[in-house]
């Protein structure tokens, strides 16, 4: 089966990294980082954060339509964002299989003082607090899955376990 795998977590977590090795030995699947997405789109990202998603999305489905998986590295906190990514894949005829990604708060907080991402820029305390509070949230809808995500390549190990095993 074709699959939407929604790698969620907190900023710093190793999404972007965990997904990249992901869809690298799996040939043909989307690496589809939404924060790359918003590149594309001119304008204050406050102004084009929607036009990003539909746009994302629509790459998606279209991927799913081709029977290729995709593989989406977001920090999803608000359910109506995860029905969406649901939505596309049951549309496409694909599962959507909702991996949220821990790591120790110490590691989380070194790894963005460590690579000062563009997108980070604006992270404080009070808004990793709000993302951290949805993301909990989320995180207790049926069937989301928990991986540690301290060595990439555990965790990827442990995520591909993870889909052979089925839903």
């Amino acid at each position: 089966m074709t699959d939407l795998v929604l790698l969620n977590g907190l900023p710093g977590v190793g999404k972007s990294t965990v997904a990249a090795v992901w869809a690298a030995r799996r040939p043909g699947t989307l690496c589809l980082d939404m924060d790359v997405v918003r590149t594309l789109v001119s304008g204050p990202a406050g102004e084009t954060a929607g036009l990003a998603r539909a746009l994302g999305l629509a790459m998606a489905a279209e991927h799913l339509r081709g029977g290729r998986d995709v593989v989406v590295p977001q920090l999803v906190a608000r359910t109506d964002q995860v029905r969406r990514l649901t939505d596309v894949a049951q549309d496409a005829g694909a599962r959507l299989v909702h991996v949220v990604l821990e790591a120790p708060p110490e590691v989380v907080a070194e790894r963005v003082r460590a690579d000062a991402a563009a997108h980070r820029a604006d992270l404080d305390p009070a808004r990793t607090a709000a993302y951290a509070a949805g993301l909990a949230s989320v995180a207790r809808l049926p069937g989301v899955l928990r991986l540690g995500a301290v060595d990439v390549t555990d965790t990827v190990d442990a995520l591909g376990r993870l889909l052979a095993e089925g839903p």
